[in-house]
C-alpha cells in the first residue's frame, strides 16, 4: 500500500510540473537550503544550512529503496548488491545536493 502511494505522488508531482525529475530534485534541494537560511535568518554562507537537505536527501533515497526492493529483499542482495543499489542512489542525493552547496561555497567565498 506505501509504495504504491509512493509511485502514485512521485507521478503526480512529475506529470503535474511537467518538468524532469531531476529538475525537480534541483529545485527541491535548493528550496529545502533557503527555506533553512530564511527561516534561521542566517547568511547562505552558514555551512550548517546545507544539514537538512542532506537529510531529506537520504530520507527520499531510504524511502525509494524501500519501496523497490522492501527491507527485506534489500538485505538480501548481499553486499555487492547492496553496494550497488546505495551507489545508483548516491546520484540522486548528488543532484539534490549540489545546488545548494554552489550557492554556499559561492557565498562564503564572497565572504
Amino acid at each position: 500500500m506505501a509504495s504504491a502511494t509512493l509511485r502514485r505522488v512521485k507521478d503526480r508531482v512529475l506529470a503535474r510540473l511537467g518538468l524532469s525529475a531531476d529538475a525537480i530534485l534541483a529545485f527541491a534541494g535548493l528550496a529545502c537550503f533557503l527555506a533553512t537560511c530564511l527561516l534561521l535568518g542566517r547568511p547562505l554562507s552558514w555551512a550548517w544550512a546545507l544539514l537538512p537537505g542532506l537529510c531529506f536527501a537520504l530520507l527520499l533515497e531510504g524511502l525509494e529503496i524501500v519501496d523497490h526492493y522492501g527491507a527485506r529483499g534489500f538485505l538480501a542482495l548481499g553486499p555487492a548488491g547492496i553496494a550497488d543499489v546505495v551507489f545508483r542512489h548516491c546520484r540522486d542525493v548528488l543532484v539534490i545536493n549540489g545546488g545548494p552547496l554552489l550557492v554556499w561555497a559561492v557565498a562564503a567565498a564572497v565572504e
